[in-house]
């Protein structure tokens, strides 16, 4: 039976819905009042109904192709955000910006200015191709085997204004990768384009095809082909075909790709590439081999052309707000020639920056609050949308990240190699099935009621410490609540620092652990440790034991007195009634 979705797709078409956008933006029509499917068509324009940020607004989604942004765009999405928006810009996953806190009245404005700029959020949401993605530093690296920006954008316009590939049974993700390394996100995809150069010293391309995160994830089959890059573009096109024809549109949940391959099989993919392409596309067994380590996108990187430098920028959590990308974009002209990158980590780079200018490049972008040379609690945690904007996310996420690195970093923990996604809801658009450490949101049943808690998995990505393959993320407790987070997790680095065997990765450490353990849930009393409090500076301290010196003061631990649990409730809700530095100004400003 055809879900409901796509029987009001076969009613109006995603593209249709723009005179009825254009109509709601004239009279200012509530969210309330416009038809639910409508609301779903507008995905199709790049425009995501937002229910919780009230009174009911819209998010923006920039088609970013290959990463490439230049100054011109980035400074006019800075307008956009100010000028419509909330004034915040979040980098997400996939390598595109997307701006939050429009109102319907705003949205014929912001297509038209993103037109001006060579700029699409078309088809960026719902049942189309979405942003085609390649190593974000594609053409600029010295060592990489074939730029594949140019790719991206033949395959983007395959897709883009095309009605047949803007009706597929579910979202469809590709994405290619020029360098010999394939870090673990290329794994996640449901197409992508891997380089490798064979033995006759020729540059091709192996496919992996339907893989998925989310509620049943799955890593990427291999195909036994190479692929040419001059044949990329028809084996993505009869590839779509293949899943616009043959795709479940009856249970909404089995609509992806790799429940199409698990019907058919690779055999029946096979089959029908040997049908659809006017060419036969040559054999390999041998699949592409993933990264040895992760991706390193933050730093100083030389270009291929001397004297060339990209500016890699930690972007913590993706969130960047408009003064920092209209910085970025200024900084951008001044030191470079006007080119950046964004990243499918979050983050964003300032390119083509000649040596003489590196310095006065770090030195702005540090005025704007961003740096090379961030700690691994910045570098490496990734947070969806989460709550405050997305209407699917159980959790908050960004909120509740940014507090949990603050935590962590006033405990002095020390992130080496071990990365840790949130993602609001299991759909994982924050990847935490691939991370070493993945959080997913859920409800967390407790005796005052119910509260934000995750279900916290270990052991994503890399499975050896020579990377022969990768695997998903295991589960490992439930039903954590927020306040219980940091200390479960400083647990499990220390576990691992501690016995870890030479050369063992966290994740091959915690996998080989949890083969012997099951997941489970998590009680209200558990990861509760004693609460510490400096009488130097009042720095409140959970652990075991006080530390021997304080993070705040460096008092010594004698300064130290140990709080039973009424008392840190009183000692925290004493600290939140004193006024921040911010009412403080306020108060003397206004006199109020």
């Amino acid at each position: 039976m055809v879900n409901r979705i796509e029987i009001w797709k076969s009613e109006k078409h995603g593209f249709d819905v723009w005179p009825d956008v254009e109509r709601h933006a004239n009279s200012g029509t509530p969210m309330s009042e416009i038809d639910v499917a409508d609301l779903e068509r507008m995905k199709w324009h790049g425009f995501f109904y937002r229910k919780r940020d009230d009174p009911g607004r819209y998010m923006n989604r920039v088609r970013i192709t290959a990463g490439e942004l230049s100054a011109t765009q980035a400074a006019e999405i800075a307008s956009i955000s100010t000028e419509m928006g909330h004034g915040i810009i979040d980098v997400t996953t996939r390598a595109n910006l997307q701006v939050q806190g429009l109102e319907i009245s705003h949205l014929p404005a912001v297509v038209s200015r993103l037109e001006r700029v060579s700029l699409s959020s078309r088809q960026t949401g719902h049942d189309n191709v979405r942003n085609v993605f390649a190593h974000p530093y594609s053409g600029l690296m010295p060592d990489e085997l074939i730029d594949t920006r140019a790719l991206c954008h033949a395959i983007t316009d395959l897709c883009l204004g095309n009605r047949l590939y803007a009706d597929l049974p579910r979202k469809l993700n590709i994405s290619l990768n020029g360098t010999v390394h394939h870090p673990i996100h290329f794994w996640t995809q449901d197409i992508s384009f891997l380089a490798r150069r064979t033995s006759d010293g020729d540059v091709l391309f192996g496919l992996l095809i339907a893989g998925t995160q989310g509620l049943k994830p799955h890593l990427a089959w291999p195909l036994p082909v190479l692929v040419a890059a001059d044949q990329v573009v028809e084996v993505t096109r009869a590839l779509l075909d293949l899943f616009r024809s043959r795709g479940s549109r009856e249970q909404r949940n089995r609509c992806r790709m790799r429940h199409l391959v698990e019907d058919i099989g690779v055999d029946g993919v096979m089959e029908w590439l040997g049908q659809a392409l006017p060419f036969e596309l040559k054999r390999s067994v041998e699949a592409p081999g993933p990264a040895a380590v992760r991706d390193d996108l933050v730093g100083w990187f030389v270009q291929k052309d001397p004297g060339l430098w990209t500016m890699g920028l930690c972007v913590p959590l993706g969130r960047l707000t408009w003064q920092q990308l209209d910085g970025l974009a200024r900084i951008s002209q001044t030191c470079g020639d006007g080119s950046l990158r964004t990243t499918h980590e979050q983050g964003i780079a300032v390119v083509n920056i000649p040596s003489s200018s590196r310095d006065a490049a770090q030195t702005a972008a540090a005025a704007l609050g961003l740096a090379v040379d961030a700690d691994a609690l910045d570098i490496g945690t990734m947070a969806c949308t989460g709550s405050q904007f997305c209407n699917i996310a159980v959790t908050e996420t960004k909120g509740h990240m940014f507090r949990l690195i603050g935590d962590l970093r006033s405990r002095a923990l020390k992130l080496h190699g071990v990365r840790i996604h949130m993602s609001g809801c299991p759909a994982s658009c924050a990847l935490h099935l691939t991370a070493d450490i993945g959080l997913k949101g859920v409800r967390v049943r407790r005796f005052a009621g119910t509260r934000e808690g995750f279900d916290v998995f270990l052991g994503g990505g890399l499975a050896t410490s020579d990377a022969a393959e990768i695997e998903m993320a295991q589960p490992y407790r439930l039903g954590v609540d927020i306040d219980q987070l940091p200390t479960l997790i400083e647990n499990v680095v220390q576990d691992y620092y501690q016995f870890h065997g030479v050369g063992e990765t966290f994740s091959v450490y915690w996998r080989t652990r949890l083969k012997s353990e099951q997941a489970e849930k998590v009680d209200e009393g558990d990861y509760c440790p004693p609460t510490w409090l400096c009488e130097s500076c009042d720095r409140l301290h959970p652990g075991t034991d006080p530390p021997v010196s304080c993070p705040g003061c460096a008092g010594l631990r004698r300064n130290f007195v140990r709080l039973e649990p009424h008392q840190v409730t009183q000692v925290t809700e004493s600290v939140e009634r004193v006024p921040t530095s911010a009412q403080r100004l306020d108060v003397a400003v206004t006199g109020k």
